[in-house]
């Protein structure tokens, strides 16, 4: 008997140690944003959707998210929406990875961002897969109390963390850090990590402050395509980025795993980042731009097609009516071969120097 109960004991801790952490203990280091994948005819591929959260994880990503980017926020249905979150969370009940599955649930109000969180815990119930939520403030928030409303109700019906955006539109106010910290304080099982995305410089300040609350902030991300990552990681200490950059995970894992040993090849490999997303020879040089020449390369995508908005601004700051949000046309890459072939070297470089830094 007593045999047993040791080999029990034995097995038992064995497994407690091959547990992975709790996702609300990895949230930081590169949460990259999805591309949304489309067909030829403009309609969404799920299937190339989630062969590039698979790459991502190949790779080692802390974290992938996806619906949040423009294209997939403004310019997906609902149903779209739905039906991308479902098969992400089969591919992830399906095949466990160490990655975090992140879902956005963005809306254009309270009412709008309730559908899809309501929709995203139920898919977490039904395969039984841990998930993190992000959130960006309703794109018709054009008050704080609009937006308190917003995420006090998002608290209400999340039962899993929730990375909150802090920009979304330039009509809607940036909310205030010691509205953030109120929230984290408030509702410590569902706020405390912050994606920063306030205007240029501003972001460095606010960052701090953020931090300077912890523990009630946990995390603090960089953002705006980690233009400033280094500096806000070594001299500030964010934890991580969000970006929509899923083509370099292989360099973004890199610079994360260089951050946490401080090691003496860092700055390199940051430098090294920054080239990859800084090609100014090219026409587009957008979220998506020419890294969807990287994702077909690979493999992954079959096309550089985009959705593109096609409404008018024709609200305050820039912003779209709810008629116009929505609308939207065809966009595809066209590169030339002296293009491709730059491109091309580039990333060749980085796979280089990655295998070289990889342990």
């Amino acid at each position: 008997m007593k045999k047993l109960v040791f080999a029990l004991t034995l097995a038992f801790l064995a497994l407690s140690c091959a547990r992975t952490a709790e996702p609300q203990e990895r949230i930081e280091g590169p949460f990259l944003i999805l591309s949304t994948p489309y067909h030829a005819d403009g309609s969404v591929d799920y299937a190339a959707l989630v062969a590039e959260a698979r790459f991502a994880a190949d790779w080692d990503t802390p974290g992938i998210i996806w619906p949040q980017s423009n294209d997939a926020v403004d310019l997906l249905t609902r149903e779209e929406k739905f039906a991308g979150m479902e098969a992400l969370v089969k591919a992830w009940a399906e095949e466990p990875r160490s990655t975090v599955l992140t879902l956005g649930v963005n809306g254009d109000d309270t009412d709008d961002m309730l559908q899809y969180a309501r929709e995203a815990e139920r898919l977490a119930e039904q395969y039984g897969v841990d998930i993190v939520l992000c959130s960006r403030p309703p794109y018709y928030g054009m008050s704080e109390e609009a937006q308190a409303e917003y995420y006090d109700s998002l608290a209400a019906v999340a039962r899993r963390p929730v990375i909150i955006q802090t920009y979304v539109n330039k009509a809607a106010p940036v909310m205030p850090v010691d509205f953030l910290v109120g929230l984290a304080r408030k509702y410590p099982q569902t706020y405390g990590w912050i994606k920063e995305e306030s205007n240029q410089l501003e972001a460095n300040d606010r960052q701090r402050s953020e931090l300077a609350a912890r523990p009630d902030i946990k995390t603090v991300f960089s953002a705006w395509g980690g233009w400033q990552w280094l500096y806000q990681r070594r001299q500030i200490g964010t934890a991580g980025l969000i970006s929509e950059k899923v083509a370099y995970a292989p360099i973004t894992s890199c610079v994360w795993k260089a951050m946490k040993e401080d090691a003496p090849y860092l700055t390199e490999a940051f430098a090294m980042y920054r080239l990859m997303i800084d090609q100014r020879f090219l026409k587009t040089d957008a979220l998506r731009g020419y890294a969807l020449h990287y994702l077909v390369r690979l493999g992954i995508f079959s096309n550089t097609v985009s959705r593109v908005h096609a409404g008018r601004m024709d609200g305050p700051g820039k912003t779209y009516s709810r008629e116009e949000k929505c609308k939207w046309k065809l966009d595809e890459v066209s590169l030339g071969d002296a293009q491709i072939a730059e491109l091309d070297k580039c990333y060749d470089d980085m796979m280089e120097f990655v295998r070289a830094h990889k342990r």
